[in-house]
């Protein structure tokens, strides 16, 4: 036997009665005379072709068809309104606080910048910026959002890729001018490099190079931790530093640095944004991770390892 065609409706008034136990009750919930809802659940009864309450004079009780139908029905009918709140959600305008984390350099090089475009447009929008090279947990402290360098998120999270980066070997015009350019690896031990990981005055650094990776041991008169000194260090010629190409990029491209050993590096590390797997991410955060995910898409790829911008 075919059924009928049956209104969602029909069944939301089912339901409405089967949990509020009375045409009464739940007709003054949904604002209908009691005699309208008693009738379109006698219309989804005929279209089922089943009972579904048995009715009394103060109360209704499902019957057996009706207790599975209503459980069944139930559970689609709330996936259809979250389906809709987050349409809803989608369309709403952004607004409220930020709370975001990056690494310093990312931060203050590309973020920063970024930031003030994405607060011109969003006007309703604030963000509370912490910049940090250590690891975060966006759930543990409550941030709505953090930028991992090179760090893969965990699990418990959503992630979005926004872009890659390798390490490339640079140095001020004036070092090169003062000390030269090396022309191989084996040149490493003439030169002085920016430490980082020892106060020693020598590390061992592993490089990806035309052959595979290569572990050089490289030494220094200074020492600095976080990617934002040793950028600085190199501005200001205390030797060869091991950097993101897409924060020294820009300096390559003024003529501020120049990049040595073009042919050695470290292959890239991925920058993503990570954040809570919420079920309905809020609009800002909404709106701020499609302009990240389009800002990074404007910047030219990784410079290659041998893509640099050599010494005359």
């Amino acid at each position: 036997m075919e059924q009928q065609r049956i209104d969602l409706n029909d069944i939301a008034v089912f339901n409405r009665v089967a949990e509020s136990g009375s045409f009464s009750a739940a007709a003054r919930e949904l604002g209908l005379p009691r005699a309208t809802v008693s009738r379109v659940v006698a219309r989804l009864e005929a279209a089922i072709g089943a009972q579904l309450l048995y009715r009394t004079t103060r109360r209704v009780e499902l019957t057996e068809l009706g207790r599975a139908y209503h459980e069944a029905t139930a559970e689609g009918l709330g996936l259809i309104g979250a389906a809709g709140e987050a349409v809803m959600a989608a369309r709403a305008e952004p607004t409220g606080l930020l709370r975001v984390a990056a690494p310093i350099n990312f931060g203050t090089m590309s973020l920063i910048p970024w930031i003030s475009e994405f607060l011109e447009r969003h006007e309703k929008v604030r963000i509370s910026l912490r910049l940090v090279d250590q690891h975060v947990d966006p759930l543990a402290e409550r941030l709505d959002i953090a930028i991992l360098a090179g760090r893969q998120p965990d699990s418990s999270h959503l992630s979005r890729r926004l872009a890659v980066s390798s390490l490339i070997l640079v140095a001020s015009p004036g070092y090169v001018e003062r000390r030269g350019m090396p022309d191989g690896l084996e040149a490493a031990g003439a030169h002085d490099f920016v430490l980082f990981t020892s106060d020693r005055g020598s590390e061992t650094w592993v490089l990806d190079g035309p052959k595979g990776q290569v572990e050089v041991t490289v030494s220094g008169r200074i020492n600095v931790q976080g990617p934002h000194a040793e950028l600085s260090a190199a501005l200001y010629g205390l030797g060869i530093a091991l950097l993101p190409a897409a924060v020294t990029t820009p300096y390559i491209e003024t003529g501020e640095l120049v990049q040595v050993l073009p042919g050695f590096g470290r292959q890239g590390g991925m920058i993503t944004a990570v954040f809570p797997a919420n079920r309905h991410q809020p609009a800002a955060l909404r709106a701020f991770l499609d302009f990240l995910v389009a800002k990074t898409a404007e910047k030219p790829p990784a410079r290659p390892f041998l893509a640099g911008r050599a010494a005359r």
